[in-house]
């Protein structure tokens, strides 16, 4: 397309037909019409993105994925080995942590013998569903990033083809500058979905860097608060004395 138009710029037509539009002086809304109605679907894409960055922004953080007063609260039941109270303050919270904790802590609860390694697979199990989810928020920048230029495509084509239907209607009177005019808003609609594809796919790459240090610190943190649950002198004692009655009987 550059070259379309340094061509039209460095020889303007003598006959008196238009000469292509020199994209820094053409304002965007008028971009935008040339582009067609594919054009006004990459903006729509490029609204949405700019949406989920911002909704990535404030709800992938740490604070949110689990809330320092839940993992105070947690922490606080699990040094004191209350597995009831940890169960309850994960049944209240309705955080992506407590959802990893609840499971085990109800293990706990119910099951006070219960072995270190089940109710490690219950953190595990839990914490892999969540970070499911969280993967699955930020994918919807990769569709982005890949559908965007696709589209900006067909809407090429499209104008492409119309480009060559007046061609071949008119043939004989069209004069070259018309076809590459022509040709040139056929091709707004790749560029424009390069740059909203290439945007989302850069943003993705930042928000998929996030998720993982969220998960890695969130995993770390049910761990310790598992480990000094379980560990818990009182805990372990409350099992040993199950463990005792159910020999006895």
């Amino acid at each position: 397309m550059s070259f379309l138009l340094l061509l039209a710029q460095s020889t303007p037509p003598s006959d008196g037909s238009p000469a292509l539009p020199d994209l820094d002086t053409v304002p965007f809304t008028q971009i935008i019409h040339d582009g067609g109605w594919t054009m006004y679907i990459l903006i729509g894409m490029s609204v949405l993105t700019t949406i989920m960055v911002f909704y990535y922004l404030l709800s992938l953080r740490f604070n949110v994925i689990i809330p320092r007063r839940f993992l105070f609260n947690a922490e606080e039941a699990a040094t004191e080995g209350d597995a009831e109270a940890l169960y309850e303050i994960c049944r209240r919270s309705k955080s992506p942590g407590a959802a990893i904790l609840g499971p085990a802590a109800r293990l706990m609860s119910e099951h006070p013998e219960v072995d270190y390694a089940a109710t490690r697979d219950a953190v595990e199990d839990a914490g892999g569903r969540q970070a499911s989810l969280l993967w699955q928020r930020v994918q919807y920048l990769m569709d982005i990033a890949v559908i965007a230029p696709m589209v900006g495509l067909f809407g090429t084509v499209l104008g492409m083809i119309e480009a060559f239907v007046s061609l071949k209607e008119n043939f004989g009177s069209v004069k070259p500058i018309g076809l590459a005019n022509g040709v040139s808003k056929a091709l707004l609609t790749t560029a424009g979905g390069l740059i909203v594809g290439i945007v989302a796919m850069i943003l993705f790459s930042y928000f998929r860097g996030r998720v993982t240090r969220v998960v890695s610190r969130l995993e770390a943190s049910c761990n310790l608060v598992l480990q000094h649950m379980f560990f818990h002198p009182k805990r372990m004692a409350d099992a040993a004395k199950n463990q005792a009655k159910e020999a006895d009987e």
